[in-house]
């Protein structure tokens, strides 16, 4: 009870600044254009339902005509040579998003990869991304160890394919962007009482508004506990988040936010491909695997990850002369985790369920990155010809600090169908060596690009990102980091874009990246003398159509081609590039209010991807593990016009099959998920409130919905998640 006082006491505070809010007079703080918003009104007057007002264009429907994780500063989507998928803030109070892999979903492009409760890992195209370079938060770095709460988040960016022109050495999939809640131009408050059947429930305020003529501020704070379809994973979860804006003058604005979380959850044991004793056969693997219930906790009481997280940001915009900006952010990150999981043994579980349960003990865990960069956005005219050009430069240093030895001690005999309560292990065998910085990435970057108007119908985009990346990841005797990688690279994008209207445009582009190394396994012959390996050059190639086909919807269609340096072992047991892996697919969505009463979200996905390794052929030409060749996603929102108020929503959701492993010999079954809801909206003395139920994979499927790294990662069962909302 008393983590839950201070948060409460947070919440308190909020809800009095909402009272104080209300009485400021109107200011300018980012607000959204006339005409834009006068739309929305109408449509939410023509579906009659007021569950959510208008607080900014990122935070409002289910897409967003621009987007500015792909590119230096807010540009339109129809204007980017290359997918992006937004998802508003409104999107993620329909379906009571609770984590990233909630959101993925959404996307035929990307699949999720986590245990329950624990920090989500995604993949997008078929490539997993990296947890210190994949993630952003506003353009900087989000150290990926933690699942990012989304209450104060306007929106979330998938962008697809390479990123390395905006982010450096990124892998190829692409990269997941947050959008910061910022201050409204009116006084705006929030408050929602939600809950699930797994047990968890919470309370969440958001209030902000114009203080003065020059000051804005967006405050969101939760007091929750949180919970997940694993038995007993459970515990406390607190956020509370802060965004002011000055006008110092007409011209120049400055924002200073910060946020803080706190998490506590038990580690839920995982099945892997590698947990399996050598002598249990694929047919008694699979029936391990389908005999497990989902919910069984196979961890311990003991075994948790208790997780706080403090991000800071300064940002800056100023425009210096007419049409000319200064965009300037820095950002501090510091993450602290203790971590003693329970898991399963590698190669102990037995067909009858038995395993060797073994502890993960890594205390003090401490992810602090900073990153900052600034350009200056403007335009001008060379001969009739209109640049809208972006110029300038990044630096981040990213360490991670931990102990380089865990401590992972047996702790008995354990069954996954029949889990047994073992002690917790004497401090004795959970000594482990002080924490160090175990490793460094530093990169310093400069960047430019130039979007060019030709005509009224043709344009062309080419951006060029020079970065030099230095990685410390070794230790010598001495004790201290060695430098393993110090170089440069230089990678491009280009692209042309055709729009025979201003709803629509056709377009094609190649793009280059450079991978963060991959990490050297533990049972190479290079493990030690290699860490990670080098970097490695990617590309793509692109197109596709953008158009408005309904007001507020988007369609998307593109044919993608993207080549990866292939990371395996050669016949030495020696772990590096070898060949590569090649993604082709292709990918379809619409999304947005398709008539004023109709929303969708809906996709599809083709993909062809291909293992290239001439030197092994038990994997050459086949697909690689954890990879589908289709998906699918539709999501309807449709408001009812003879019952005002009341609207219903249905999600489907399919994911075709894929291998545990690069040789193809164990598949699991591809699934259906089924989603139900209701909102409706009604008033309440003076107060309009929503009330909202969503109940997620209604038939009640078993499946196995993540397999990246080898990992069985379980489905939630049927499961019904509601909540109440009041909007002033």
């Amino acid at each position: 009870m008393k983590t839950v006082q201070p948060a409460l006491a947070l919440l308190a505070v909020g809800i009095a600044g909402s009272a104080l809010l209300s009485q400021a007079a109107s200011a300018q703080a980012r607000t959204e254009p006339a005409k834009a918003e006068e739309a929305r009104d109408e449509r939410a007057a023509e579906r009659k339902v007021e569950e959510v007002l208008v607080v900014g264009k990122r935070e409002s429907g289910y897409t967003s005509p621009t987007q500015s994780g792909g590119t230096f500063g807010e540009q339109d989507v129809l204007d980017t040579p290359f997918s992006v998928t937004v998802i508003p803030q409104e999107l993620l109070i329909d379906q009571q998003v609770r984590s990233l892999g909630d959101i993925a979903r959404n996307d035929p492009s990307t699949i999720v990869s986590t245990p329950p409760g624990f920090n989500d890992t995604i993949n997008v195209r078929g490539y997993n991304l990296d947890n210190s370079s994949s993630y952003r938060r506003e353009g900087l770095i989000f150290q990926n160890q933690v699942q990012s709460p989304f209450e104060n988040k306007a929106a979330v960016e998938i962008i697809k394919g390479p990123t390395s022109v905006r982010y450096g050495f990124t892998p190829p999939g692409g990269v997941i962007n947050y959008v910061l809640k910022r201050p409204t131009p009116t006084p705006y408050g929030f408050v929602q009482a939600f809950g699930d059947s797994y047990g968890g429930y919470g309370v969440h305020a958001d209030v902000g508004g114009p203080i003065g003529d020059d000051l804005g501020v967006r405050i969101n704070g939760v007091a929750a506990r949180e919970a997940t379809f694993v038995d007993g994973v459970a515990g406390p979860r607190f956020l509370a988040s802060a965004l002011t804006e000055w006008k110092l003058a007409d011209n120049l604005v400055v924002d200073l936010e910060v946020e803080y979380q706190f998490r506590e959850l038990e580690q839920q044991g995982i099945i892997s491909f590698g947990s399996f004793a050598a002598g249990v056969t694929p047919e008694q693997r699979r029936a391990v695997l389908e005999n497990f219930d989902q919910t069984t906790f196979i961890g311990q009481e003991f075994g948790t990850y208790p997780t706080s997280n403090v991000i800071g940001s300064l940002g800056l915009q100023w425009e210096f002369a007419p049409g000319w900006t200064l965009n300037a952010r820095a950002q501090q990150m510091r993450l602290e985790r203790d971590q003693q999981g329970v898991s399963i043994r590698a190669g102990s579980l037995q067909a009858n369920g038995d395993f060797t349960a073994t502890t993960f003990f890594s205390p003090n865990q401490v992810r602090d990155p900073f990153s900052a960069e600034a350009f200056v956005t403007g335009s001008f005219d060379t001969l009739g010809i209109r640049h809208e050009v972006a110029v300038g430069a990044a630096y981040s240093r990213n360490p991670l600090r931990f102990s380089l030895t865990s401590a992972q001690p047996n702790l008995g005999t354990s069954n996954v169908f029949d889990p047994m309560a073992l002690p917790r292990p004497a401090p004795a065998s959970l000594v482990v060596p002080p924490v160090v910085d175990a490793l460094i990435f530093n990169q310093e970057a400069v960047f430019a690009s130039d979007l060019v108007t030709v005509t009224d119908w043709l344009k062309f985009f080419g951006a060029l990102r020079h970065a030099e990346q230095r990685n410390q990841d070794r230790q010598n005797p001495a004790g201290t980091l060695e430098t393993t990688y110090d170089d440069s690279a230089s990678t491009p994008i280009f692209g042309v874009l055709v729009q025979p209207s201003d709803k629509l445009t056709v377009y094609g582009s190649y793009s280059e990246g450079i991978t963060t190394g991959v990490q050297v396994p533990v049972n190479a012959t290079n493990f030690g003398t290699d860490i990670f390996l080098d970097p490695a050059r990617t590309s793509q190639y692109e197109v596709g159509v953008k158009a408005e086909l309904f007001s507020g919807a988007l369609f998307t269609a593109a044919y993608f081609d993207i080549s990866q340096p292939l990371a395996t072992f050669d016949e030495n047991d020696f772990f590096g590039y070898i060949g590569d892996q090649r993604h082709r697919g292709v990918e379809v969505t619409l999304s947005g209010d398709v008539t004023p009463a109709l929303r969708l979200i809906a996709g599809g996905l083709f993909l062809d991807p291909t293992i290239n390794n001439p030197d092994n052929a038990a994997v050459d030409g086949n697909r690689p593990s954890g990879v589908p060749r289709y998906q699918a996603n539709l999501y309807a929102d449709w408001g009812l016009a003879a019952v005002p108020g009341l609207a219903l929503n249905a999600g489907l959701f399919y994911t075709g099959d894929r291998f545990a492993n690069d040789i193809n010999s164990f598949e699991i079954d591809g699934y259906v998920r089924l989603d139900l809801g209701l909102r409706y909206g009604f008033e309440f003395g003076d107060r309009r409130l929503t009330a909202r139920l969503n109940v997620r994979n209604v038939t009640d499927e078993d499946f196995i919905e993540g397999t990246a790294f080898g990992q069985f990662l379980f489905g939630t069962p049927r499961a019904a998640f509601f909540s109440l909302t009041s909007e002033f």
